[in-house]
């Protein structure tokens, strides 16, 4: 028996994203087809308002 796989359109890509809160509760998100640039761009968004992020930073330069 074949199985079938999906692929995204040209230029899109599947995302499934799953989160873990402050309280330790884990969130789903359904799969979504979305363009690379805007998968980019919410990544990049997240990436600079990460305190992980900011930490590091403050590491780095000596804070």
């Amino acid at each position: 028996m074949k199985s079938t796989v999906r692929v995204p359109r040209h230029g899109y890509a599947f995302v499934t994203i799953t989160a873990r809160d402050a309280n330790g509760f884990v969130h789903h998100f359904d799969e979504i087809e979305t363009p690379l640039a805007s998968l980019r761009e919410a990544v990049a968004v997240m990436q600079l308002q990460s305190t992980a992020t900011e930490a590091a930073h403050d590491a780095a330069r000596g804070a």
